[in-house]
């Protein structure tokens, strides 16, 4: 199986009316190809700083190679030609074999995988005066101090902040002594952080497994 993906940047002055034809005729496409198979499309979502320089995108599963040529040179794919002119300022196709296709979501699964994560990111050691450095890569400052502290590790005043994020800011990226280094109970850990410019929304709260 295929995936078909094109993403499009409409001109700056591109009519709205033009851009809307376009959008309308280009639904038709999986009912007129036969080849398309899970056929989706839409405009960007503005609020996501990362969705880079494009407004619009479009993805299909295609059977095979064959198919996909079958797909290109349908009469249903070429008729969109017209409909681009007036409001195409850039396009980008990309293609990829899918060789996963994830499970659906299994509550019980999810359970013992949340399990697994815990162990991960906050492990134990037996032993009372020492500890495992958790995995705190990826998390913010405040998580930080709550997962070192669980484990008997102290935060190091000393923060670098690395970079501002349009992704992901107040984010930890880097920290010392490495995640899973073991250590003496109440070492000090030395993070590096992302800024807090540019942002995008705020990330929605949600409790995470550990």
């Amino acid at each position: 199986m295929i995936r078909h993906v094109v993403m499009i940047k409409f001109k700056k002055d591109a009519p709205r009316e033009k851009i809307d034809i376009f959008l309308e005729e280009v639904k038709k496409l999986p009912h007129l190809n036969k080849e398309i198979r899970d056929y989706s499309h839409g405009e960007v979502v503005h609020t996501r700083y990362h969705s880079g320089d494009f407004d619009f995108a479009n993805c299909c599963d295609i059977d095979s190679y064959e198919a996909m040529e079958r797909y290109m040179s349908h009469w249903a794919h070429l008729r969109m030609t017209p409909f681009l002119p007036d409001i195409l300022e850039n396009m980008i196709s990309f293609d990829w074999e899918i060789d996963y296709w994830g499970p659906g979501f299994d509550t019980k699964a999810a359970k013992e995988e949340a399990e697994k994560e815990t162990a991960r990111v906050l492990p134990r050691h037996d032993d009372p005066a020492k500890a495992f450095v958790p995995e705190v890569r990826g998390q913010t400052k405040k998580r930080a101090i709550e997962m070192l502290s669980a484990v008997g590790l102290e935060l190091d005043p000393e923060v670098d902040e690395i970079i501002g994020s349009v992704w992901a800011p107040d984010r930890i990226m880097f920290v010392t002594p490495e995640a899973g280094a073991e250590v003496d109970k109440g070492t000090k850990v030395k993070i590096g952080i992302t800024g807090d410019w540019l942002t995008g929304p705020a990330v929605p709260a949600e409790a995470t497994a550990w």
